[in-house]
């Protein structure tokens, strides 16, 4: 009985110290890969926080069956010098299409990843369509 109780005590402390040692690199606190970024989701606040600060607006229209929209906020997003451009310039604005269908109808956001950059009146100023690596989007922003 000793020895079952000694090895059920070694399993239990083997078992704490591999749970204790994978618990904080499988928890970031965050489910969302772009959370460095601060996105918003409604224009009317973006585009007066934009008039209020004088930058641009950075409308990016993804959705959650879109496999570029994924890689871009996985691997563009986090990209520190894209991340630096963006909220240095940008007010960020992130639009689900199944879940607003108005703003993507009202900026004809057809194909996905969309990036529509407005001025802070709302105009267009730039379109980019399609996957942007973090050296292609830094190109055209």
């Amino acid at each position: 009985m000793n020895k079952y109780f000694i090895l059920i005590v070694v399993i239990f402390i083997s078992l704490l110290v591999v749970g204790i040692v994978l618990l904080p690199s499988t928890n970031n606190g965050s489910t969302d890969p772009t959370s460095s970024l601060k996105w918003g989701t409604d224009l009317n606040q973006a585009t007066q926080v934009a008039k209020d600060t004088n930058k641009k607006i950075f409308v990016y229209f993804s959705s959650d069956w879109c496999a570029y929209c994924t890689e871009m906020d996985e691997v563009t997003f986090q990209n520190p010098q894209v991340i630096e451009k963006l909220t240095q310039n940008y007010v960020l604005l992130k639009v689900n299409v199944d879940e607003n269908a108005e703003l993507s109808q009202k900026y004809q956001a057809y194909s996905l990843p969309t990036i529509v950059i407005l001025d802070y009146n709302g105009n267009e100023i730039n379109r980019i369509i399609g996957y942007q690596s973090p050296q292609q989007l830094l190109s055209q922003i």
